[in-house]
């Protein structure tokens, strides 16, 4: 695949998970949105593309690093986005659960994800600015009085405890999409001397 459809593909994977898990929190009451503008499915319409432009962010700063490490193709971009927003729908599940246990869980599915992509220090790095960046954006979109978490789910200045997960995971496997897109397959060796 070539570099740009590698991109458009890193904005596509962000804008559609960010909307569905964002979908996901608005139906089980964890987030909801307090500025009368124009939605699509249930997000105002300024969040799948701001969900977007930062995966692709985080893309292209894993491709400039050569992110991930390990070989990998469309397949595993595949397994690690759906892996992603599982652990976002996790989250709305794990409403009204004790914060110690959704954190505790969120935590190792998320260090579980970026573990099975690509378990290297640059990896880890991008993963834990997303998981400082992501939530400081939203808890200055929660600051603006653009949205709110519930307020049992609240506790981290306004944002969930967990979602800091969500972003480290996010983050980890958004560094290798586009390496993992534009990467020439490794031919396979088969060992026929046994």
């Amino acid at each position: 695949m070539q570099l740009q459809s590698a991109r458009v593909v890193a904005f596509g994977l962000g804008f559609g998970i960010g909307l569905a898990g964002d979908a996901a929190h608005v139906a089980s009451g964890t987030t909801g949105y307090d500025w009368d503008l124009p939605q699509i499915w249930d997000s105002a319409f300024w969040f799948p593309f701001a969900v977007g432009l930062a995966v692709l962010a985080a893309a292209e700063a894993g491709r400039r690093t050569g992110q991930p490490l390990r070989q990998r193709d469309w397949t595993h971009v595949v397994a690690g986005s759906a892996a992603v927003l599982a652990l976002y729908g996790l989250t709305a599940v794990l409403r009204g659960q004790p914060t110690t246990v959704s954190v505790v869980l969120c935590s190792a599915v998320a260090v579980l994800i970026w573990a099975l992509w690509d378990p290297s220090a640059k990896s880890l790095v991008l993963a834990v600015v997303a998981a400082v960046l992501g939530p400081v954006a939203e808890m200055l979109v929660m600051a603006a009085g653009a949205a709110h978490y519930a307020t049992d789910t609240d506790g981290l200045f306004g944002v969930a405890p967990w979602l800091p997960c969500i972003y480290f995971a996010a983050g980890s496997v958004a560094g290798g999409v586009i390496n993992a897109l534009t990467r020439e397959p490794q031919p396979v060796v088969v060992d026929t001397a046994s």
